[in-house]
């Protein structure tokens, strides 16, 4: 049986970590999915890689060029066909009055830099299974 593909987007400045987080989601194990990872260096670049994809997950930076995470996020929701795909922002932004910013601008998860690598793909996983219905 094919493994249905699974598209998630990455909106990350930093490419070091671009990569790692990249290659972290491509090995992930997903029953019966096949991952596929888009990345974008900013929120616009990101815009652009979705108009020809519609990802099923998104993780974002927040401070980027350009367009930050919260530009990006606003941007996304404005779209009726975006509204339901999970968004997490993992971000360096760890003080308490940027995490209440975050969590209470509706993004599904804020996770702060640096990450557990294993924490990462099992709340990928719960989001994934959240909007899939599983």
């Amino acid at each position: 049986m094919d493994k249905q593909s699974i598209t998630i987007l990455v909106v990350e400045d930093d490419e070091a970590m671009l990569l790692g987080i990249s290659d972290l989601l491509e090995v992930m194990d997903v029953d019966g999915y096949e991952v596929e990872v888009l990345t974008a260096a900013n929120g616009a670049i990101a815009l652009e890689r979705m108009d020809g994809c519609t990802p099923d997950l998104i993780i974002s930076d927040i401070n980027m060029p350009i367009m930050d995470g919260y530009a990006f996020f606003d941007a996304v929701r404005q779209h009726s066909e975006w509204l339901y795909i999970p968004f997490i922002f993992l971000t360096a932004q760890g003080d308490r009055k940027e995490i209440h910013r975050g969590q209470t601008s509706g993004v599904d998860l804020y996770l702060t830099k640096p990450f557990n690598s294993i924490y990462l793909v099992e709340l990928a996983k719960t989001q994934l299974d959240k909007a899939a219905g599983r």
